[in-house]
């Protein structure tokens, strides 16, 4: 994976999994973006989707037992880009509101998950 791929964005990362939440901030940050979390509760990740200074977001779909999507509509009102990230749901068990939102499967690959982010960021 190239280096620094990230520089310069602020990702949102929303993750309930600790050892998860780590990997990911570490992966992320390892390329170059600024991590804000990784939060774990619906309730921080509305608030800080809707206060923080973000370019994008990596939302786990399934916070313990509720869904991100009250995050997800914040993002997407804002104009955030976002990809979802889940072990449960797949492109096609989507919500047709989120139908065309990239979902990168757990466990994923380090690679994919930048590459799905920058994708959808537009970073070139």
């Amino acid at each position: 994976m190239r280096s620094n791929t990230l520089t310069g964005q602020h990702i949102l990362v929303v993750e309930d999994n600790a050892i998860i939440a780590m990997s990911l901030e570490d992966l992320l940050r390892e390329a170059g973006a600024e991590v804000i979390g990784p939060l774990a509760t619906l309730r921080d990740a509305e608030r800080t989707a809707t206060e923080a200074k973000l370019t994008g977001a990596v939302l786990d779909i399934m916070l313990e037992d509720e869904e991100i999507w009250p995050v997800a509509r914040i993002l997407a009102g804002r104009g955030i880009p976002f990809i979802f990230s889940s072990g449960h749901f797949e492109q096609d068990t989507l919500p047709a509101e989120w139908a065309s939102r990239t979902i990168v499967t757990k466990p994923a690959r380090a690679q994919d998950i930048v590459k799905s982010l920058r994708q959808a960021l537009g970073v070139a």
